[in-house]
């Protein structure tokens, strides 16, 4: 089938080896080699010897990188955020979600020309850990967590190693971005570390066929702003990773560029200001 009409008529459409495992063994170095820095930064011990990483073999050695994603963890869950953020703005990350093929395939699957520009939103890489409900995401339509009257094509793909049923790869209600925007619950901040959440009605996801779509790394899932989908629940003893995102069209009426919000995890541009001062000032 056509991928324009593949998208069209299920919602999705899934794209076969269009990254290069090279790509992906580069992720699996980054992880790794910021994991070492923050274990060391925060003197985190742990009760394993972490594997030199100039001798780790790639794919074989996945499992260490999970055995550091769970020290860092286990630590200090606040610092998971700190890796999300760090990994979505290293050079490895950019060449992923600007391979040229995936750029390619959404210019087509959004009917776009090749000179049209298209800018990422939200584009990061998921750590699903083994039996986690507190951060996995509910049955959701993506639009809620966007930017208003935009348009964009949403991507979903497995990173590092496959994603399977076992570890909770992606769930879709096939065929139902066909509604629109459909009901909902708000869901806010729980405590304890529930993530805030839009949730589709439960009456109208048993309404569709429900898709497990296990992917090998490599592939690639575009779908619909409109597609209900949600997490799988991982039930393996390893970390799902996954990288997710939205590719706008710039040319939209309605587009208009969010603006970057950064903070200091330190102190902020003033704070160092007046430390530096003070020091030239008592000299």
């Amino acid at each position: 089938m056509d991928k324009l009409k593949e998208l069209s008529e299920n919602g999705f459409y899934i794209a076969k080896s269009i990254t290069p495992i090279s790509m992906h063994k580069e992720i699996f170095l980054t992880f790794y080699d910021v994991l070492i820095s923050m274990i060391s930064r925060h003197k985190i011990r742990t009760d394993f010897q972490i594997k030199n990483i100039e001798d780790l073999n790639y794919p074989d050695d996945i499992k260490e990188l999970d055995k550091l994603v769970f020290a860092v963890s286990d630590f200090n869950r606040e610092l998971m955020g700190e890796l999300y953020d760090t990994v979505a703005y290293c050079s490895a990350f950019f060449k992923l979600i600007g391979n040229p093929e995936i750029e390619k395939t959404a210019r087509v699957l959004m009917s776009l020309k090749s000179y049209s520009t298209m800018y990422s939103v939200t584009h990061r890489i998921r750590m699903d850990e083994p039996k986690d409900e507190m951060r996995r995401a509910a049955w959701h339509q993506e639009i809620f967590h966007s930017y208003p009257d935009t348009r964009f094509l949403q991507t979903w793909g497995p990173v590092i190693r496959n994603s399977t049923v076992s570890n909770g790869t992606i769930e879709v209600c096939k065929k139902s971005h066909q509604h629109g925007v459909v009901d909902q619950d708000w869901e806010e901040f729980k405590g304890g570390g529930y993530a805030q959440r839009i949730i589709v009605k439960d009456e109208i996801v048993k309404k569709h066929e429900i898709l497990q779509l296990e992917m090998n790394i490599g592939d690639v899932m575009f779908f619909d702003r409109h597609l209900i989908h949600r997490s799988g629940y991982n039930s393996s003893n390893e970390i799902r990773y996954s990288q997710v995102g939205l590719w706008n069209d710039c040319s939209y009426k309605g587009f208009r560029t969010p603006k970057p919000a950064f903070e200091s995890r330190t102190f902020s541009p003033r704070d160092n200001y007046d430390m530096q001062m003070k020091k030239i000032r008592s000299q």
